[in-house]
């Protein structure tokens, strides 16, 4: 005849209290956290480099692999495999470096003609501006190469007339003798009132000296 245990020592027998389960619970929880941050430790600490050096070295031994398979092909002897390789390799290499020259060449010609356009425009915008403010053809060229034109551009990367505008006057006030005055209230010229219409000579080679030019005769 089979004996009923008691109700608590049943419980005991099949198990355990419940207790037993939420343990095993939380151990199970706190291995997966565990182990989900070591991957996250990791994860984080990746060596991209020493990835792409393993990366790099598969590369050449699968092509070095496929040149010996080649050169065999070839009826090559081992000596000569390795140095149509070497050869191989340093040919490519050579190829490389004069395709790297030439975007280096192309990208500098590319810069030089846009540096050359960029000044033409300048310069048209600053003769514009130099026409408002009276100054006269002849020393135009004299007052443009002097004026500095390196902060010509606006905050939107344009050319500001007003800088342009600023540059030109800082000019005439570093020069007095480049300013345009007035003459009986008709056209500008350079200097004191000429002698009929024909400027101030001593004036005229004043500014003719500034830039190393001889007077004239």
């Amino acid at each position: 005849m089979r004996k009923t245990l008691p109700m608590n020592l049943q419980f005991f027998a099949e198990g355990g209290d419940g207790n037993g389960d939420q343990n095993a619970g939380s151990n199970n929880n706190g291995q997966a956290g565990q182990q989900s941050g070591q991957n996250n430790q990791q994860t984080a600490g990746v060596d991209y480099d020493k990835i792409q050096a393993m990366l790099d070295n598969a590369t050449a031994k699968k092509e070095n692999a496929v040149l010996k398979s080649y050169f065999q092909q070839q009826g090559l002897s081992e000596d000569e495999i390795s140095q149509a390789i070497a050869t191989f390799k340093q040919n490519k290499q050579q190829q490389t470096e004069q395709q790297q020259n030439a975007n280096a060449n192309l990208q500098n010609e590319v810069a030089a003609a846009q540096k050359v356009a960029e000044q033409a425009q300048i310069e048209l915008a600053a003769t514009k501006v130099a026409m408002t403010l009276g100054i006269e053809a002849k020393t135009l060229p004299y007052v443009l190469k002097m004026a500095d034109f390196s902060k010509v551009k606006g905050v939107d990367g344009k050319v500001s007339e007003d800088n342009i505008k600023a540059s030109l006057e800082q000019v005439l006030k570093d020069v007095p003798a480049l300013k345009p005055s007035m003459e009986n209230n008709a056209g500008f010229q350079i200097g004191a009132p000429g002698n009929n219409g024909n400027g101030n000579p001593g004036n005229d080679d004043a500014i003719r000296k500034l830039f190393g030019l001889k007077p004239k005769q």
